[in-house]
């Protein structure tokens, strides 16, 4: 009886531990365009205090697992102005985000820009009838 009694005690002292930890919470939900309403793809997400981060997939969902309280989300992407999010993070968490495009002039910064290369050819005199090693 008192070894039973013993284990049983044990086995308290190593749950109550287990039941003090923090507990983690899903933030998750979509980013699209503002203009259009598309979905973005690969908008990066990322949680400033913990550092934890992703990526939006085709479709503009992401989700991050964070523990619970205070988040400072920051969502970003080229051709897009940032956007900052704070939120007391106390249960899973759907926030829908959409990223206004940044503006120059009148027109849209373009997502794929144009690279343009020339190719200049040298001719340099070569001797004939000589190998060199």
């Amino acid at each position: 009886m008192k070894t039973v009694l013993i284990t049983h005690f044990a086995l308290l002292l190593f749950l109550i531990p287990g039941m003090s930890w923090a507990q983690v919470v899903a933030i998750s939900g979509y980013v699209n365009d503002g203009s259009s309403g598309k979905a973005l793809e690969n908008v990066s997400v990322f949680e400033k205090n913990s550092g934890i981060g992703t990526i939006t997939n085709q479709n503009g969902f992401y989700k991050l697992i964070l523990q619970e309280g205070e988040v400072d989300l920051a969502i970003s992407n080229g051709g897009f102005k940032s956007v900052q999010h704070h939120v007391k993070a106390i249960a899973d968490t759907t926030l829908v985000v959409s990223l206004q495009p940044v503006i120059n002039g009148k027109d849209k910064q373009k997502k794929d820009d144009q690279v343009r290369a020339e190719l200049k050819v040298e001719k340099k005199n070569v001797r004939k009838g000589f190998l060199f090693f």
